[in-house]
């Protein structure tokens, strides 16, 4: 019996070979797209998850209350963790580590750049980091490394004992392989290639009692069962007894306190929370993107799931003969549905297939798109593969089931005629086209409008060359004073080079991946001011094309010029004075040097424009405070000739680096990363949604028209036009997408409203956009329909009516 209903139902599918077409390929595409962006977003979701002590590890982090606003930062002072752990009861353990880059090398090889983290002793019995070799009791000249950097330096594992050399702030310091780790796993927040003594970090010893320098993340392990709330409550005093000073400062400002009433509070972000946290500094995903990709996988999947039911029904009720021939020869209701339920499976079976293997060969390049990595063999995690088995069974029981008990139920007489009672209000097929084009709208709307802000973004002056001006990362092994004589002498020759100088910040975001900020907080007329800090070097003016609007630019020639400063126009708003240029600042009450401003630069966009230009303040770059990038302006008519020669110069100066150079307006770019593949998963969804919706308005309309073919025939012959007939069945349809685009408009709005607040500087939202949008969800729907409905007033009716 189960043969035969096989048979049958593969002939049934072969004959209607074009619609069974259609129903596979969209089915399959829906679940290829699905299964990439669920797995994605699984994967996200188990960041952090093999951290054994993860219900009890904490994030450190800080809030201030000013008189408009919270500012919260999870970088805390080198202090903080010892007086934790000694003040605060209910702490297993507490660790610091401070993260960054590294040259390591052996007694015969050329450096290499490795991730350094400098830890306390706790941090490998707190996180879940397994030895392969060795002791994890860390000593102060003891390192750790991953098993991939100990092969990568020593060519195998077993290398507890060897000596490695690591080049800490301008020298090279030795240290003994005391432990061998497994390689950090991909979904860890926490990444590394070596661990050392926070003690031996550069800073530790001028900043090891310094509560106003926040450099270091800071985690505690509580007492198995203890309450974060209680730690929170604790921290109170805490703040109390080490921020006296800053609290006066804040309610001085006239900060308003927070809800429990505190002017600095400290908070825990549970180590779940961390990869997805903004509070966190170690922060990479923001659950509000992880909750779209799976809102439009799952749409993706209900929309494909739907036009899967409706093009299977369509097809069925075009068998009612059939149905009512088996009915009358005794079929019963259960055999009816298991032969159309048997046609359904068989269609998503082949439909799963497809689309495990378009996901399979899309993988590489979508992992691409979003720089992570998906491994394929997610699937065969149980929870996933409980959802696809689940998923089979349901739709395919809808898919076949409902038609069936439709057909089962009718009377004989009329199935036998072809007259199946489905309603006259069709309430449930109505509500779908309006949800399936309320949802493309709102896509085609976002897609608009996440264009139009890229564009504004990439479009907006920035108030500096970003075009002709290179970007060089210095890199951890070298001495930035050095590597910026060099190039300067080297590169003296070339007519093509304008301008070279250094700084301790890049603009952007370059090749290396880094991107930092400095702050400074001062008193200044009895209040204090907040400014943004940045070591240059000479001729920084110049290179960057900075205008300048008051005084001079910092001058080689003048000695006195290195406790010179220049500022940007809102950090002389910032200092409330009417002569800025000549005004001395102390920035320490204790620091007998006094700096003289210069010059004002007109402002520029040093961040992203998701901020506002705030307060700037340029220093000379002094002997102990080496630059980490160099800039090099070049001549706009040869930019990739003077590209090639300053690397040609970097070789010849830095023998072995790495040249990372790049044009200051790639690394703007890169600031929007996010944003560009926002916009393209607008755009790839906005197309899947609407093509999907259409195919499920070509099934619906082909239902509906097939129901209405002897209507259609009688009207031709008492004269009907095909314009008549065409727009008679067409307008009903069109009814439903203009509902759906009154419903899509607000939502639109609001979504991308809000998202737009992300930016300081961004488009004005004008209702263009959404009529836009709506007519072109208009046309696509009117296309759509206008293949089944001029074919059917082309028809003759002469066929329609024979039966009659």
């Amino acid at each position: 019996m189960i043969k035969n209903y096989l048979k049958i139902a593969w002939r049934s599918i072969w004959k209607s070979r074009q619609v069974s077409a259609i129903n596979i390929a969209g089915l399959s595409i829906a679940i290829a797209v699905a299964l990439l962006l669920c797995l994605t977003v699984y994967r996200e979701f188990t960041f952090d998850q093999f951290q054994e002590n993860k219900k009890d590890l904490y994030q450190v982090y800080l809030e201030e209350s000013y008189h408009d606003k919270v500012k919260g930062r999870s970088n805390m002072p080198y202090p903080m963790g010892p007086a934790l752990a000694a003040e605060m009861p209910g702490l297993k353990a507490v660790t610091r580590f401070s993260n960054g880059g590294a040259s390591m090398r052996t007694n015969n090889d050329l450096p290499q750049e490795v991730t350094l983290l400098c830890v306390d002793s706790a941090f490998l019995q707190m996180f879940s980091f397994p030895a392969i070799t060795g002791s994890t009791a860390m000593g102060l000249n003891d390192a750790v490394i991953s098993e991939t950097t100990a092969k990568r330096y020593f060519k195998n594992a077993d290398v507890v004992g060897q000596t490695v050399l690591l080049r800490l702030g301008s020298s090279w310091e030795s240290f003994r392989v005391a432990a061998v780790l497994k390689d950090v796993p991909d979904e860890s927040s926490i990444r590394f290639d070596v661990l050392l003594r926070i003690e031996n970090n550069p800073s530790y010893k001028n900043d090891q009692d310094q509560w106003e320098n926040f450099s270091l993340h800071t985690f505690v392990q509580l007492q198995p069962g203890g309450n974060p709330l209680a730690f929170e409550k604790r921290g109170k005093n805490f703040m109390a007894a080490h921020y006296a000073k800053r609290i006066g400062e804040l309610k001085k400002m006239g900060a308003q306190p927070g809800l429990e009433g505190d002017y600095m509070r400290l908070g825990l972000i549970p180590m779940n929370d961390v990869h997805f946290d903004p509070r966190s500094s170690l922060s990479k995903m923001k659950r509000p993107v992880l909750y779209m990709l799976l809102f439009i996988a799952m749409f993706l999947l209900f929309i494909a799931s739907i036009n899967f039911m409706n093009l299977t029904m369509a097809r069925a009720f075009t068998r009612a003969k059939e149905v009512g021939m088996r009915k009358m020869l005794g079929a019963a209701k259960l055999q009816l549905v298991m032969q159309l339920c048997g046609e359904a499976m068989i269609l998503f079976f082949i439909s799963l297939v497809l689309g495990m293997a378009l996901a399979y060969i899309l993988m590489p390049g979508f992992t691409a798109f979003l720089n992570n990595k998906l491994p394929f063999s997610l699937l065969l995690k149980p929870e996933i593969l409980a959802g696809i088995v689940g998923c089979f069974v349901l739709i395919s029981l809808l898919a076949g089931g409902y038609p069936a008990l439709v057909l089962a139920s009718s009377k004989t007489l009329q199935v036998l005629k072809g007259k199946i009672n489905t309603g006259r209000k069709h309430y449930l097929r109505n509500s779908l086209i309006v949800v399936q084009f309320a949802i493309s709208c709102i896509m085609i709307c976002c897609t608009i409008v996440a264009w139009q802000q890229m564009n504004y973004l990439n479009s907006k002056p920035l108030g500096i060359n970003t075009h002709e001006v290179v970007s060089i990362p210095v890199g951890n092994g070298h001495d930035g004073h050095q590597v910026l004589q060099r190039l300067r002498t080297a590169l003296k020759q070339y007519p093509d080079v304008l301008a070279i100088t250094a700084s301790s910040n890049n603009v952007g975001r370059g090749k290396d991946g880094s991107m930092s900020t400095s702050i400074l907080s001062f008193d200044h007329n009895e209040r204090e001011v907040q400014t943004h800090v940045m070591n240059i070097d000479y001729d920084f003016v110049k290179t960057l094309d900075l205008q300048l609007l008051a005084g001079r630019d910092m001058n080689p020639a003048m000695a006195a010029d290195s406790l010179g400063l220049l500022i940007n126009e809102n950090m002389a708003r910032e200092l409330g004075v009417k002569e800025v240029v000549g005004h001395r600042i102390r920035f320490d009450e204790g620091d007998k040097e006094e700096y003289t401003v210069l010059g004002v630069v007109k402002n520029y966009h040093f961040k992203s424009l998701h901020e506002e230009i705030a307060p700037l303040t340029l220093f000379l770059s002094g002997p102990e405070a080496s630059p980490s990038y160099i800039f090099v302006k070049v001549n706009p008519a040869n930019l990739q000739g003077s590209m090639q020669k300053i690397e040609a110069a970097w070789k010849a100066s830095v023998p072995g680096a790495a040249f990372n150079a790049s044009f200051l307006d790639e690394n703007t770019n890169r600031l929007y990363n996010d944003e560009k593949k926002l916009s393209r998963i607008f755009v790839s969804g906005a197309l899947l949604t609407i093509a999907i919706s259409c195919m499920g308005l070509f099934a619906i309309a082909m239902m509906a028209i097939n129901q209405r073919t002897r209507e259609i025939g009688v009207r031709k012959v008492l004269g009907a036009s095909i314009g008549s007939i065409t727009m008679l069945v067409s307008k009903d349809f069109l009814k439903l997408v203009l509902l759906s685009i009154l419903i899509a408009t607000p939502i639109a709005w609001l979504v991308m409203g809000n998202w737009l607040h992300n930016y300081a500087y961004s488009i004005n939202l004008n209702i263009w956009t959404f009529l836009a949008a709506g007519l072109i969800a208009i046309l696509v729907a009117a296309i759509t329909i206008s293949f089944q409905t001029i074919r059917a007033a082309l028809a003759n009716p002469v066929k329609s009516l024979r039966t009659e």
